[in-house]
C-alpha cells in the first residue's frame, strides 16, 4: 500500500513539474501580455506556428489571449455567465427568447470587433445565438437536449 501511495505522489509531482513548466515566450509577448493583464492568475502558455497563446483567470473569467510573435495582441476568448454579460443584450435575450436560461457566454474580441456568442437552454433544447454589442441577436444553431 505504501508504495502505490509514493508512486502516485511521485507520478503527480512529476506531471505536475512537466504542466508547470512555461514555454519559451519572447520577451515582447511577456512584456505586452503583462501590462494588459496584470492580475491574471493561473497562466499557461502555448506555442503555435505563428502565435502564443495564453490560458488564464481574471475577475472569475477564463480567458485566452493570442499574440502574434512582435507582441500584439491578435484576439482575445473569454468565457463567463450572464452577470458578466452586457445589460442591454441580457435584456434583449430575455425578451426574444424568454423562458430560456442563459447558459454561458463565449466573447471574441479582435481588429474586427466584439462579438458575443450565447447559449441558452430549455426543458428540450440547446440554442446558439450569435450577438453584437448592440444587442441585435441572430440564432445560429439548435440542438435537442440529449441529457432530458
Amino acid at each position: 500500500m505504501k508504495k502505490i501511495i509514493l508512486s502516485t505522489a511521485l507520478l503527480l509531482g512529476i506531471v505536475a513539474a512537466i504542466s508547470a513548466a512555461p514555454y519559451d515566450v519572447n520577451q515582447k509577448v511577456l512584456k505586452a501580455f503583462n501590462r494588459t493583464f496584470a492580475t491574471a492568475q493561473d497562466v499557461v502558455w502555448h506555442e503555435y506556428e505563428d502565435m502564443y497563446q495564453a490560458n488564464f483567470k481574471q475577475d472569475d473569467i477564463q480567458i485566452r489571449a493570442q499574440y502574434d510573435r512582435e507582441g500584439s495582441l491578435i484576439q482575445t476568448i473569454r468565457y463567463y455567465g450572464e452577470r458578466q454579460l452586457l445589460p442591454n443584450i441580457v435584456s434583449k435575450l430575455k425578451k426574444k427568447y424568454s423562458g430560456r436560461e442563459i447558459f454561458g457566454i463565449t466573447e471574441t474580441s479582435s481588429d474586427e470587433g466584439v462579438a458575443f456568442l450565447v447559449t441558452l437552454k430549455d426543458e428540450k433544447n440547446w440554442y446558439v445565438v450569435k450577438s453584437d454589442v448592440y444587442g441585435n441577436l441572430e440564432q445560429t444553431e439548435k440542438f435537442r437536449r440529449a441529457d432530458k
